[in-house]
């Protein structure tokens, strides 16, 4: 697959697309970047040329525009799988605590307590670098559109 080709890059996109809708219908956020069909590299090369040559054929529409920042976007969602792990612990533990009918004073001895105070530094520091990613990757696709 040449993502630069406009017809190759449209599969591609359209691969993406399809897991991405599945994650999103699914709560699969992050999920793991061994699931894209193709490497993040050829993905955004891809959603580039499709949106050039959209905007060169006059089909690239506010709501496509706003379709492919949202899959551009959206690939700062696919982490390494010991980090997509990581946060589904912490989601886990958190949610497990917010479903016991405990004090709080009884919740600290709990496992889930524990994996939360374990794990809540590295989970706070991968959304942080998710957040950042996801924010590069905007502006970059903004910086495309102005380009287009």
């Amino acid at each position: 697959m040449d993502p630069l080709d406009p017809a190759d890059a449209q599969l591609v996109v359209v691969e993406y697309a399809r897991l991405l809708e599945r994650d999103i219908n699914e709560a699969r956020h992050p999920a793991r970047i061994d699931s894209l069909p193709f490497a993040k590299p050829v993905i955004k090369t891809a959603i580039s040329t499709s949106v050039k040559h959209l905007a060169r054929t006059g089909q690239l529409t506010d709501e496509l525009r706003e379709y492919f920042e949202t899959a551009y976007t959206s690939l700062a969602e696919y982490l390494d799988g010991e980090l997509v792990e990581l946060v589904r612990e912490y989601r886990q533990s958190a949610e497990d605590l917010a479903a016991q009918a405990q004090s709080t004073r009884d919740k600290t001895h709990t496992t889930a307590w524990r994996r939360l105070a374990e794990t809540s530094a590295l989970a706070g520091e991968v959304a942080r670098a998710t957040t950042t990613e996801a924010g590069e990757l905007r502006s970059e696709f903004r910086g495309l559109l102005e380009s287009v």
